[in-house]
């Protein structure tokens, strides 16, 4: 019995050793209205399944059908005025950031990343004529990409010489947060530290401005923060700059999801998805924007030419052939009506027809 115990500790070690790797990469929620509620599942979500579920957090039909069932609407009169997703890449094994969440999924890394650009299209769809919130966040090539339709986000630094400036400012991250072994001067650290401060600025800038929280659309938020990984990768997973930026990016996702909730007021949804991407990871820029040069217009419409394919059809067909189509059959029916009557019409010995009819074969 006692020799079958080191044997028995083993298999629980490594159990738990599997079970904090596999863990690693997960959805966790760190707030939630009390009108929205998750279940536990036993599958896991795949990531590219992350955009229907902010689709549903919101009440916006999605692309396509969602599987995972984990999340339920305890409200159909409610819905959350904004949705803030923060992605945080690990190496694999590498610990991760410790938050304080309401729920918790297993994530299962099915494609390069979470792409919104779905979920832009189908709320301008459903607030026409309005220009909903979006900003997209994270680092690309060395520039901090920040990507939105409104101007007032261009001003945050793009690049890691502004960026090392921002953070000498008394307001920056480097004052607010314990930064431990963490040094600008070295670029790994700088692109961490960058990271967090673009998601401060660009809380700083919609906090200053009461119209984006006043607004009758939703706001949806989506940061990208690689640089922990990339400290991992320059310092080594065992070394004290990867502990302490570990400790601060802790840190920071808890003040975070405070400071939009009490922006917000409560009515926001925040989830923290971390994941491990294999090596070679690229992220796949796209802008927010969709915009096409005419040039590159020309040229499509050319081969579509060429190649005999129909043009596609304006989202707005359905609804303008729908008008037509019914206004059509309501004039035919008005028309058979009106004929039906004229024909069947009986104007009566009383009527000035009769009348007049009557007197002038009397005079004849």
């Amino acid at each position: 019995m006692v020799d079958s115990l080191p044997g028995k500790m083993l298999i629980l070690i490594l159990s738990a050793a599997l079970l904090c790797v596999t863990s690693a990469q997960q959805l966790i929620v760190t707030h939630a209205p009390q009108y929205v509620t998750f279940q536990d599942q036993s599958s896991p979500l795949q990531t590219s399944d992350v955009s229907k579920l902010i689709s549903h957090t919101l009440g916006m039909p999605a692309n396509s059908e969602m599987q995972w069932k984990g999340m339920q609407h305890g409200s159909v009169f409610k819905r959350p005025k904004a949705n803030v997703l923060v992605t945080v890449h690990t190496l694999d094994g590498q610990p991760a950031p410790s938050v304080e969440g309401k729920a918790a999924f297993p994530v299962e890394l099915d494609n390069a990343g979470v792409d919104i650009s779905g979920l832009m299209r189908a709320v301008q769809g459903h607030f026409t004529g309005k220009t909903p919130l979006f900003v997209d966040a994270a680092m690309d090539n060395s520039i901090f990409d920040v990507q939105s339709k409104f101007d007032v986000f261009k001003t945050i630094p793009n690049t890691m010489r502004r960026m090392s400036d921002r953070l000498l400012d008394g307001d920056s991250v480097c004052q607010r947060h314990a930064m431990g072994t963490l040094n600008t001067s070295v670029p790994s650290d700088l692109s961490l530290l960058g990271e967090l401060q673009v998601i401060q600025d660009v809380f700083n800038k919609v906090n200053s401005d009461s119209s984006f929280t006043s607004s009758s659309t939703p706001d949806v938020f989506s940061f990208t923060i690689s640089g922990l990984q990339g400290v991992a990768e320059k310092h080594g997973q065992d070394a004290a700059q990867v502990a302490d930026a570990n400790s601060l990016v802790s840190d920071f996702l808890n003040k975070m999801t405070e400071q939009f909730v009490t922006l917000y007021k409560g009515n926001v949804v925040v989830e923290i998805l971390l994941v491990s991407p294999p090596t070679g990871y690229v992220r796949k820029v796209r802008s927010l924007q969709q915009a096409v040069e005419p040039g590159a217009k020309a040229v499509a419409g050319r081969n579509e030419t060429s190649m005999k394919v129909a043009p596609d059809y304006d989202e707005n067909y359905p609804v303008i052939f729908n008008i037509v189509l019914w206004l059509m059959i309501l004039m035919a029916i008005a028309v058979i009506a009106i004929c039906y009557g004229i024909w069947n019409i009986d104007p009566g010995r009383d009527s000035i027809i009769y009348r007049m009819t009557t007197t002038r074969l009397k005079k004849d």
